[in-house]
């Protein structure tokens, strides 16, 4: 696992969530610095402190791996956008716009 990669996913994640790298480490039992190391790729992660960060961000565990998982957490991503909506109607509104979206891209990708 590069840690420069997983670095970038530390932060995108922790940022996504709106945590402070303070908050992050408190959550995970780390201080701040070892959390700004881990984003800038000067430190390696344990493996084992993964399942720790994944639930505090949530995200799936995989989003921490490099190469096949890219679009599942592209998915992953997009489906825990949407569930953080407030309302159904909410819903339904971005489910009309993606629908619209589409139909107006559609001619562009024939």
């Amino acid at each position: 696992m590069d840690p420069k990669l997983l670095g970038i996913r530390i932060r995108t994640a922790r940022e996504r969530v709106g945590l402070s790298q303070e908050e992050l480490a408190v959550a995970v039992s780390k201080d701040q610095h070892a959390i700004s190391q881990y984003e800038n790729g000067k430190r390696k992660l344990p493996v084992t402190d993964l399942p720790a960060f994944a639930k505090v961000l949530k995200m799936p565990l995989l989003y921490f791996f490099e190469g096949d998982a890219v679009q599942r957490d592209l998915d992953t991503t997009a489906l825990n956008e949407f569930r953080r909506l407030p309302t159904r109607e909410a819903q339904q509104m971005v489910i009309t716009f993606i629908r619209n979206l589409f139909d107006l891209l559609e001619p562009y990708h024939r």
